[in-house]
């Protein structure tokens, strides 16, 4: 893994080689030149009667993310937020190489085959490679930061492959560059790996393995039934169907509740009773079994079965009312960040409707067995209440036909 500097550390290098292949031993060298990593439409045009540029140019021109290597990246994060380990990016750079020079005198034709065959003996940036060229760069006053690199110490060498570009690539990347055509090669360096200065928290090392061998049975929940015509709301019993229901360490999970079942429980069927810990809302209601939690081992889930949605619906009443609050009692409590309103509904007198929003509390509180209405904003008379919380609404009781409670009746 390498810094945020070793994009530029690539080029650097490459720079590295391409002038070390100038000064070498090569016929024909071409006096005077030197590698420089400008943009194309910088680099100095021939003019006549002056002094010619002569040398190679490096410079990138595109990055792409390399995917294989970010694919080994997935995820980072745990379920709760934290790292898992450390964020990186891998890329993929696309370099242009320019050669530039007298054509009477085929300066750049020269200088492209020195380039290619030092490409070709280094087609790898290896460590030693990468330490001469930082070292060397980083005593010239534009490129010091290069002393903070440290490419070398990535565990995957860099690549270097040449990159075969369609005329019409050409075009459209000299067009886009602003700048006449000159000979040019492109090459793809991969891949860079950059990884973020970032603390990951790591688990305790592993003192002793526990394999325990059981047999891969998974229980099934085929239906849910409440008492006949009744709701489903606190003090409700289940009974759950389904087979292969009893199993070590049984639990029953509704939301973010798990439960006993009660006594009786077989294979086929068990019960069990919503507590005011279950919120109101649609859950999940799965059956889990866990592993006995030893002296030193905690319990692990061995098996748990397929998820059947549960509406558990709330339930409302008058608690107290004086000159100032109408308090109502609400079961199960008011849980922070849900949602939920009271809605009146006139039982005598001209109809009428009122709708209240309520105030969850904050995480952290203690859930809200009553809640508050202020008693200025409900006009005397007899009104029907109905709660609704995270979109499951509390049931009115029928009186011949007619809902005619829980009732807030104010003189």
């Amino acid at each position: 893994m390498s810094n945020t500097l070793a994009v530029a550390a690539v080029t650097s290098t490459l720079r590295y080689v391409l002038e070390q292949a100038l000064g070498g031993r090569q016929a024909g060298p071409v006096g005077g030149s030197r590698v420089t990593t400008l943009h194309p439409a910088d680099i100095p045009a021939d003019a006549s009667g002056g002094e010619i540029h002569k040398g190679i140019n490096v410079f990138l021109y595109q990055v792409t993310p390399n995917h294989a290597g970010n694919l080994t990246d997935l995820p980072t994060r745990r379920h709760d937020g934290s790292l898992a380990h450390r964020p990186t990016a891998a890329l993929d750079l696309h370099y242009l190489l320019t050669f530039h020079g007298d054509d009477a005198e085929l300066d750049a034709q020269r200088l492209l085959g020195r380039a290619v065959l030092a490409l070709t003996v280094t087609p790898v940036l290896t460590r030693d490679v990468v330490e001469f060229a930082l070292a060397d760069y980083a005593t010239e006053t534009g490129t010091a930061f290069l002393a903070d690199a440290d490419l070398a110490d990535q565990v995957e060498l860099v690549k270097l492959a040449p990159a075969a570009l369609s005329l019409e690539e050409l075009g459209r990347l000299w067009s886009a560059l602003g700048t006449r055509y000159r000979l040019a090669l492109t090459y793809t360096a991969t891949v860079v790996v950059l990884e973020a200065d970032l603390v990951a928290r790591t688990a305790l090392p592993v003192r002793r393995r526990a394999l325990a061998v059981a047999p891969a049975h998974r229980p099934r929940v085929d239906r849910v039934t409440p008492p006949t015509g009744a709701a489903i709301s606190t003090g409700t019993t289940l009974e759950i169907h389904g087979s292969g229901l009893i199993g070590p360490g049984l639990t029953v999970r509704i939301g973010p509740v798990e439960l006993a079942p009660e006594d009786g429980a077989r294979a086929d069927r068990l019960s069990v009773t919503l507590h005011g810990a279950v919120p109101a809302g649609v859950h999940g209601l799965q059956v889990i079994h866990r592993t006995p939690a030893g002296p030193t081992t905690p319990a692990r889930v061995l098996a748990r079965s397929n998820a059947v949605p549960v509406l558990v619906r709330p339930t409302v009443s008058v608690d107290t009312v004086t000159a100032d609050t109408v308090t109502l009692a609400v079961a199960p409590p008011l849980q922070a960040r849900q949602q939920a309103s009271v809605t009146l509904s006139r039982l005598d007198g001209f109809p009428a409707m009122l709708a209240f929003p309520l105030q969850a509390p904050t995480p952290g509180q203690p859930a809200a067995a009553t809640v508050d209405l202020d008693r200025r904003d409900v006009p005397d008379g007899t009104w029907l209440i109905r709660l609704s919380i995270d979109g499951a609404e509390s049931l009115p009781a029928l009186d011949d036909d007619t809902y005619t409670s829980p009732s807030l009746v104010l003189p």
